[in-house]
């Protein structure tokens, strides 16, 4: 009896361990195969793989200049633009929980989330692009922006309510205004959930290549051409190169896939350990 139960453990506990391992693997091999192939390229042309303009079909080698400046110039935008009406409806919600509006921006924000981003990056299109007849660097950040939102809203929003109502009260006791009380006690107090809040909206639209599809352009031949002008973006780089049949393209994508990979688990890293770090 004990050696059949000691028995049913084990394979219970290999059932679980060779579960676990099924959604690690992909994600296991795709970060070995990045840093092997990616590696390879970085280690034959160093920083020059970080300044250069992208190969043409015969070029021996290329780089990734205008899609490494392209998506922190994007990113960074979208951030502006995403940033300060998430922090200003997840404090008006979180202060006004029973106020009509309060709900319905609940609702809306959070829904927002399910909509496809290819169907934001054609929203963006026949408003921006068409108009303007060009893909742009500032209709990237739009679209980046409207996917990047709701997640900037729910981390505003639960740090906000994370703020003890002793706190609240105290500040409402010593005369403060909604405002004063605002920018005097919560900011400070909440600074680390919103700068994680920050970081992950930052981390959101920088990694996403859809909604850039019909609104970026592709830019090559310089490395920036202004917010009016089409641009490019490492993601989009990635997506383009890797469906080429050039191979010099193709080992440009695995070095900037590298790029991406370790830009992307830096900035992951330090919202860990922002997260880490949160007392209240």
């Amino acid at each position: 009896m004990y050696r059949s139960r000691v028995l049913k453990n084990y394979l219970v506990l290999a059932l679980v361990t060779a579960t676990s391992l099924v959604p690690v693997a992909p994600l296991a091999s795709i970060i070995y195969t990045a840093l092997v192939e990616g590696g390879r390229v970085l280690l034959e042309l160093g920083f020059r793989f970080l300044v250069e303009l992208p190969p043409t079909p015969l070029s021996p080698t290329g780089g990734i200049a205008p899609a490494l400046v392209g998506s922190v110039v994007a990113s960074t935008l979208a951030l502006l633009i995403a940033v300060p009406p998430s922090f200003i409806l997840a404090y008006f919600v979180t202060e006004f929980p029973k106020h009509p509006v309060s709900k319905v921006c609940e609702v809306v924000v959070r829904s927002f989330m399910g909509v496809p981003s290819i169907v934001i990056s054609m929203f963006v299109y026949y408003v921006l692009v068409v108009p303007t007849g060009t893909q742009s660097v500032l209709a990237g950040s739009v679209a980046l922006s409207l996917v990047a939102l709701p997640y900037a809203y729910v981390y505003f929003t639960s740090a906000f309510r994370s703020v003890p109502s002793s706190i609240r009260e105290a500040a409402m006791a010593l005369g403060m205004s909604r405002l004063r009380a605002l920018v005097h006690v919560y900011v400070g107090l909440l600074r680390r959930p919103l700068t994680t809040g920050i970081l992950v909206t930052y981390l959101r639209a920088f990694g996403d290549t859809a909604p850039l599809l019909f609104t970026m352009g592709f830019l090559t031949g310089t490395v920036f051409a202004g917010l009016l002008q089409p641009g490019n973006a490492l993601p989009l780089l990635i997506f383009v190169y890797a469906l080429s049949p050039y191979e010099v393209f193709h080992r440009v994508a695995w070095g900037a896939t590298l790029v991406l990979l370790t830009i992307y688990l830096a900035l992951f890293t330090a919202t860990r350990s922002l997260v880490r770090g949160v007392k209240l």
